[in-house]
């Protein structure tokens, strides 16, 4: 937890969770469907990790869908139907087939490292870091430091830019 603060990430993994969160599941596709499936995920994530608010309640995924611009109302009429419960079950299964063994599968991309992919995305540059099961605070702990300690290694974009060149030959005026 003490590497996730330094990214501004609160960990809390004292929150309700269900083995098989299928309206979490169908509100991810549904909210895909307006462009906003990776935003309402973060929100997502952000309620049930950092605001100890169950991703399986439907009044978490509401919210989130509202934090995102998402019409409440039409979620609202969604989660009360079955669409797209049968996609999220037969996913259950294709995930086996992708290597996913094991819950929590989680994926730690880091765009800006060009560490992207995992089982259902295209690759990038470099290989995110998965775990595949659940694993022990360390082991997250080596993640974060990973990530971290790479991140490092970039340009500190709030660095001031460098002065321009100073014109050569003559004077302004």
């Amino acid at each position: 937890q003490h590497v996730a603060k330094e990214a501004g990430i609160r960990f809390d993994f004292g929150v309700r969770t269900d083995w098989q969160p299928t309206n979490s599941q169908r509100m991810l596709l549904w909210a895909g469907r307006f462009g906003k499936q990776e935003e309402f995920m973060s929100a997502l994530n952000k309620k049930h990790f950092e605001q100890r608010v169950s991703a399986s309640d439907d009044d978490t995924l509401l919210s989130a869908a509202e934090e995102v611009g998402l019409d409440t109302g039409a979620a609202r009429e969604f989660l009360r139907t079955d669409e797209l419960r049968d996609v999220v079950w037969d996913s259950y299964g294709s995930t086996i087939r992708k290597g996913v063994r094991a819950i929590p599968y989680l994926v730690f991309n880091a765009p800006s490292l060009g560490m992207v992919g995992g089982p259902f995305r295209p690759r990038g540059e470099r290989e995110p870091v998965t775990i595949n099961g659940s694993m022990n605070p360390l082991v997250f702990l080596g993640v974060f430091e990973r990530i971290r300690d790479a991140s490092l290694q970039l340009p500190d974009a709030r660095d001031p830019p460098a002065a321009p060149a100073a014109p050569q030959g003559g004077t302004c005026g």
